[in-house]
């Protein structure tokens, strides 16, 4: 599981350093570049920082976060003229979907009926995010590679990332060592085992839940007997609360009541079933 600590590029530096007392003088760039590298391989969600950006739609287009990783969802901010406004709290919150039609660029272009009942979509390219309106504001739901307040990526503060953070980096040295016939073949091939075994570590323990509280929310979103098909519209919004049921109450006991599926689970005798 991953806890939300971070430790800088330079706790990650330092280590390499004192663990593996290279001849060779790391340079920060190269280490920054490394370690965002080892983030971006690592393909773990859980890890990225979950953020919301607001963007405002010029020409059909706008610019992508920097620190864009992966984008969670898209909404259209309906109701506001700026940034500041949709930052407070203003407008309504439309939710857009992928882009499927060719035309999808030409819309904001011309006055042109492409079609009737198309709603807002977008892609995603060169940079740039592209919508079938002209002018707007958008407000991007998004995984990012986490960083310090100087823009420097960070890695979790467990132990198993410390590890797989510093012998990604070793490897990386180890290897322009071995190819200089600066470092033995067989202590190359150590590097990268560990390398290997440490990554592998990392990805896995992330991958855990976080606790009982996540869990509750996974068996909440799937046990389910009427399967939700519109919570796109509503953001996926209030997805961990568990199903609402109405049961066929017993003769005589008045009309059909809604029961929550958990008092069930823990009375039998509710909704009309017994036990022998």
């Amino acid at each position: 599981m991953y806890a939300g600590q971070t430790v800088s590029y330079k706790t990650i530096l330092d280590k390499v350093i004192r663990d593996f007392g290279f001849n060779y003088d790391i340079h920060e760039e190269e280490g920054v570049e490394w370690l965002a590298e080892f983030m971006a391989h690592t393909n773990v969600g859980v890890t990225m920082e979950a953020k919301i950006a607001y963007m405002e739609v010029c020409d059909g287009r706008a610019d992508l976060p920097f620190d864009l990783y992966k984008i969670g969802t898209v909404a259209n901010v309906e109701g506001v003229e700026t940034i500041e406004e949709a930052e407070c709290g203003k407008g309504r919150m439309l939710p857009m979907r992928w882009a499927t039609d060719y035309f999808h660029k030409k819309y904001h272009i011309d006055n042109r009926d492409y079609t009737t009942e198309s709603r807002e979509t977008y892609t995603v390219g060169q940079g740039y995010i592209f919508t079938t309106f002209g002018k707007g504001i958008l407000a991007m739901a998004y995984s990012a590679i986490p960083t310090d307040d100087c823009g420097y990526p960070t890695i979790p503060g467990e132990q198993q990332w410390l590890e797989a953070g510093a012998h990604y980096i070793a490897h990386k040295i180890a290897k322009k060592l071995w190819i200089r016939n600066e470092l033995q073949g067989d202590k190359f091939q150590v590097i990268e085992r560990d390398r290997d075994w440490y990554f592998a570590q990392a990805v896995n323990h992330a991958k855990q839940w976080n606790g009982v509280d996540e869990a509750e929310t996974v068996k909440n979103s799937v046990l389910r007997t009427i399967p939700a098909i519109q919570d796109h519209a509503s953001f996926f919004a209030n997805m961990q609360l568990p199903e609402q049921r109405k049961f066929r109450p017993k003769a005589g006991t008045g009309l059909i009541s809604t029961i929550d599926m958990t008092q069930v689970m823990n009375n039998p005798t509710i909704g009309g079933s017994t036990t022998t």
